[in-house]
């Protein structure tokens, strides 16, 4: 860690310095320096680079070695050359739809040479196709003139993590694609529990290997990474007898406080299944006071939600990581979890509900019982409880519905209300309680408010309570909602599958009946990742004169019931995968490699348990990711998404490897599409005449054929 601020900071992105003229004096760029993606096999290339972040570190802060190594191998290191010389260099991550800048360096003797804009402007060439770049910045730094220079605006402003709180800047720089959503990203938090050997390296930075903890704390990762720290830890705390206990208290004090739900109870069986576990390996296990705290640590991170366990202990990890994936948590190195952050995110913000063992179910909210839902009222930001109940009884009183969300025990955990107009379906309450699954159950209520205004015809969906839950809002900001002028979140909801003139023009029609503001102009052959991001922001719309790539897959009737949630089945469905509105399908590596973003239609093959359904189309959703690797690898990342069991994917594998194809907003046909109908049409639109083996690519041609016929009603 650096200490030369005084603050203990690690702040972060620029080190371009504080009193560099840089692009305001000079736009000219020197002749001779040119910007090349790194070779992952030039050393030489990364080492310099390196050593240029480290000479800039008081304003970029720690990235650990690894970090340049991952990216130069993801093609995410961006150097400038002068000669043989690396005279800077920009190092990024490509997080959904758009490019995370986590460092831009340029050597000291060559500032003011155009060089940072050099290798901005080669970002932008090489993903244009991303809605743009986003950076964080420490107001303090008075870097805000080189931003602005660079094309950046400010979005949004923050505290940092400097003991003082110095505010962080948001900085964005669109790609000036259709301005169809919001610029700002969403405050997704990876919530990861440490142990006493990372708490020892924040305390004393002068520990061997303390600078791989201090990179966790870099304001850049603020937004996305929470430390906290559990009972064990605090116990750990209490039984130090050095001198360091003082200063690991101090550090302990500024993180939450996690636990669990249950009191204990899951937290105490997760604890006997890994010492189980572990002594399989060691009959004699835990051997010491230090393996039972181990214990602990790694069954309260689990029982709490957690799907993170940040620690440096090489024998913690060697015995527990893969019992501990049984439930959720990934067992880190520091560097780790900086390289995988932005996977994560993502795997923290889809979490099933599986770790409460609960199964959920929907209900109208009667007459007289609006005092459950009391829990709901948002009494931090100044709603008091008559309020919200008086706005509930006030929705039942107008005949509204009002519609909660139980858990297993009969607690209401959210509750959404829904007016119908002429043209827009309105959300005047959508509340989420805040525990370990709110984000899962904000993104699943959100989707289900999209199909509501799908089914009623309604091509516009508002949420206009006051009050919104933060995870709620959060999770339709991520899903394309917008703000209007009062301050309400919109998004279109068109059930549209043609053109980009033709969806352009419903969605303008929609604006103005709504009275609101009207989108830019849709043009054809958009990039993939806009397409896909529209598509998601107005779905159902599919824009079929962009750049997506449509695929049918097949799937057995056994696993589209789990996985998909159709055909109903004699047997309950498993309550994680209902609940998440992500899932994931895995499918041998030796046949096609999809491309994402793109579109799939599952033509679910004839047969299953219980009641037989005929072969059929029956479903279309969105394909975010292909992942492929080890099959005992991606089971234990995706098994919570999933419904294969390793030995399963492992019976799929080829070489070794597997593909794992995460996809989101599955639509159910309302008539699925018959064998013999589906041999038609393929024939009809140059396809194959049979029905699928694995994976195919079909024309587009095919897919608006298909789509349009299965949700015809």
């Amino acid at each position: 860690m650096d200490q030369s601020r005084g603050d203990g900071d690690l702040s972060v992105w620029c080190g371009i310095g504080e009193n560099s003229t840089m692009e305001q004096d000079r736009d000219a760029m020197d002749g001779d320096v040119q910007a090349l993606v790194a070779d992952p096999g030039d050393q030489d290339a990364i080492k310099a680079a390196i050593l240029l972040g480290n000479g800039s570190r008081s304003t970029l802060g720690h990235m650990p070695f690894a970090a340049y190594y991952a990216a130069a191998a993801e093609g995410c290191l961006l150097l400038a050359w002068s000669g043989a010389r690396v005279v800077g260099y920009a190092l990024f991550g490509l997080a959904r739809s758009r490019v995370r800048l986590s460092h831009l360096c340029v050597d000291k003797a060559f500032r003011g040479r155009g060089i940072a804009r050099l290798l901005i402007e080669h970002i932008r060439t090489d993903h244009a196709d991303r809605l743009g770049i986003q950076a964080r910045c420490r107001h303090d730094y008075d870097l805000g003139d080189m931003w602005i220079k660079l094309g950046f605006t400010q979005v949004s402003e923050g505290p940092g993590r400097s003991k003082k709180g110095l505010p962080v800047v948001n900085w964005w720089l669109d790609h000036e694609h259709p301005n169809l959503f919001t610029s700002e990203p969403t405050t997704t938090l990876v919530s990861a529990a440490i142990d006493l050997n990372i708490l020892r390296d924040f305390a004393d930075s002068t520990r061997a290997g303390a600078d791989e903890a201090a990179a966790l704390r870099a304001d850049h990762l603020s937004d996305q990474l929470e430390l906290v720290r559990t009972a064990a830890l605090d116990a750990e705390i209490n039984e130090m007898q050095s001198s360091l206990r003082g200063a690991c208290t101090s550090q302990a004090h500024q993180l939450r406080r996690v636990h669990d739900p249950s009191h204990g109870r899951r937290a105490a069986e997760i604890e006997h299944q890994l010492r189980q576990d572990a002594q399989r390996a060691d009959a004699g296990y835990p051997r010491s006071s230090q393996d039972s705290r181990d214990l602990q640590h790694v069954a309260q991170a689990a029982a709490a939600g957690l799907n993170v366990l940040i620690t440096r202990d090489q024998q913690l990890a060697r015995l527990h990581s893969a019992s501990a994936q049984r439930f959720g948590l990934r067992i880190l190195r520091p560097v780790d979890v900086i390289i995988h952050l932005d996977e994560l995110v993502r795997a923290e913000a889809y979490r099933p509900a599986m770790v409460l063992n609960t199964s959920y179910s929907e209900r109208l909210l009667g007459s007289g019982q609006e005092t459950q839902a009391e829990p709901l009222a948002d009494v931090a930001n100044g709603e008091r409880p008559q309020q919200f109940l008086r706005r509930l009884r006030g929705l039942g009183a107008a005949r509204h519905e009002r519609v909660g969300l139980h858990d297993g025990d009969g607690r209401m955990v959210a509750i959404y209300g829904l007016v119908a107009g002429k043209h827009t379906l309105e959300a005047p309450l959508l509340r989420v309680l805040n525990n370990t699954v709110s984000d899962t159950l904000a993104r699943q209520l959100v989707f289900r408010l999209r199909v509501r205004a799908q089914s009623a015809g309604l091509p516009i969906l508002r949420i206009t309570d006051p009050h919104v839950s933060q995870h709620a809002r959060l999770a339709a900001i991520g899903d394309g909602f917008r703000a209007a002028d009062n301050g309400d979140l919109y998004t279109f909801v068109l059930a549209r599958a043609g053109l980009a003139a033709i969806v352009e023009h419903d969605a303008v029609v929609a604006a103005r009946q709504a009275d609101l503001a009207e989108p830019a102009s849709l043009r054809s052959s958009m990039p993939t990742l806009v397409a896909a991001a529209l598509e998601r922001a107005w779905w159902p719309a599919k824009i079929l004169d962009s750049d997506l790539a449509n695929y049918l897959i097949p799937i057995q009737q056994r696993f589209s019931a789990d996985l998909l949630g159709t055909p109903d089945t004699l047997v309950p469905r498993n309550d994680a995968l209902g609940l998440a509105i992500e899932h994931v399908y895995y499918n041998s590596s030796s046949g096609l490699r999809m491309t994402p973003p793109a579109r799939l239609l599952w033509y679910m093959s004839e047969g299953g348990r219980g009641v037989v359904h005929r072969a059929s189309v029956i479903a279309c959703s969105q394909l975010e990711t292909v992942a492929i690797g080890g099959p005992v690898e991606l089971h234990s990342r995706f098994q919570h998404l999933g419904v294969w069991r390793k030995e399963t994917v492992e019976a799929a594998s080829k070489d070794g490897r597997v593909q794992a194809l995460r996809f989101t907003h599955t639509e159910i046909f309302a008539r699925p599409i018959s064998r013999q109908r589906f041999l038609e049409l393929s024939i009809a639109h140059g396809s194959l005449g049979q029905p699928p083996r694995g994976p195919r690519q079909i024309p587009t041609a095919l897919f608006e054929a298909l789509y349009n016929e299965g949700r015809s009603v």
